[in-house]
């Protein structure tokens, strides 16, 4: 497999509400309705909802309604510090929450055996419902190796690409490029009722989010920050870009993916690499630019960036049609001096479509390659029957 879970929401109805000795164990109020004809109280306590936390900053969230647990995070990432390489199987997640339900004494998720059918009562609707657990929620997620300096490129040029239905848009900060219809964009409505596709810079994601998160917790020379460090620094040095798909409870139902135990989830590998393959259809370059300033410290004409911006303010205005005969007989010989030596003369008139303000100085082909985790790198182990991407 080329992918692996990197977040799992799931609920189960198990026909009993949770006793309330177990409920005040873990929340600390909850709401019970009461029938406003009636003044009926109802069965069954709501909860909101509790981010239960573990030891590395990580976290889920559990919430009750009556008989009805349900349960969201990432069980790649539960007791861990990072999330680069997790769960491959929906099997291996559940057991993660499992594990963790059990330790608060709540009911554990069950398989569904059978899927039954409900009729509307005018007989216009059909849903359906089984017996064990369902998936609201399902995030893969693949790494791709595309060289250290190379991401935002490989970016940019991912998100000419369309996906689905969906047009790509590359975020200001050049980290990110997701897919959204025209009216989610429209209405600067983030991800699709079905799926919401995006592929980011690994590195700069557990910057922003956890680096220094991590850093207070444990401090800088523990062993837990080196580490974290280490796997940073790693997905750096090798341009690290994950490919993500979000699949929503609405994509799930449609495509029978939300019943566990009885779902074939072995379609989700077809559905991931469809996405991830895009790139395949793209000649993505590494293009190296060099402004005119640049380009004047570069090739040695002048020993500073302010001296260069000064003559290449000039040769922006003579390229914009100015008249430069104001400029005293000095100061034009010095600025066009230094010009001539990388090809531009402010004495001749601007021929606009031989002038160029930027130059390519370089252009290399971006190879997308698998990425191998380190040989230090700590695969999750707090849950049975384990299996990952490598």
């Amino acid at each position: 497999m080329d992918y692996f879970i990197d977040w799992l929401e799931i609920e189960q109805d198990f026909g009993i509400d949770i006793p309330s000795e177990v409920l005040r164990s873990i929340f600390d109020f909850g709401l019970i309705g009461i029938h406003l004809d009636t003044g009926e109280i109802q069965s069954g306590i709501k909860t909101g909802k509790y981010r239960h936390k573990g030891s590395h900053c990580d976290e889920v969230d559990i919430k009750i309604s009556g008989s009805v647990i349900r349960m969201g995070g990432n069980p790649s990432r539960w007791g861990r510090l990072e999330n680069v390489f997790g769960f491959e199987t929906v099997d291996s997640c559940v057991y993660c929450f499992n594990s963790i339900l059990s330790s608060l004494k709540l009911p554990i998720f069950t398989r569904c055996t059978e899927i039954f059918y409900h009729q509307s009562e005018d007989g216009s609707k059909v849903s359906k419902f089984s017996n064990g657990a369902i998936i609201k929620r399902l995030d893969i997620t693949t790494n791709k190796a595309v060289g250290k300096g190379n991401e935002r490129t490989f970016l940019k040029g991912l998100s000419q690409m369309r996906y689905r239905n969906s047009i790509g848009r590359l975020h200001t900060n050049g980290c990110t490029t997701d897919w959204m219809t025209m009216k989610q964009i429209e209405k600067a409505k983030g991800g699709g009722n079905l799926i919401y596709a995006s592929c980011y810079i690994k590195h700069e994601e557990m910057r922003v989010h956890y680096y220094d998160k991590i850093k207070r917790k444990f401090g800088e020379e523990s062993q837990e920050f080196r580490y974290y460090k280490n796997v940073y620094e790693y997905c750096k040095e090798n341009g690290v870009v994950r490919f993500e798909q979000k699949l929503k409870a609405r994509y799930l139902q449609r495509e029978n993916l939300c019943y566990w135990g009885i779902s074939d989830f072995s379609k989700l590998e077809t559905i991931h690499q469809g996405f991830i393959d895009m790139y395949k259809k793209l000649n993505v370059s590494e293009i190296k630019l060099e402004t005119i300033a640049e380009q004047l410290v570069s090739n040695g004409v002048v020993d500073s960036l302010r001296k260069a911006n000064t003559s290449a303010f000039y040769a922006m205005r003579w390229s914009s049609g100015e008249d430069l005969s104001n400029l005293s007989s000095a100061t034009f010989k010095r600025h066009r001096a230094n010009l001539r030596k990388i090809g531009i003369d402010i004495a001749n008139p601007c021929d606009i479509e031989k002038f160029q303000a930027v130059r390519v100085i370089s252009c290399e082909n971006i190879i997308v390659r698998p990425f191998k985790a380190p040989d230090f790198y700590q695969f999750p182990s707090n849950a049975p029957q384990l299996s990952f991407v490598v």
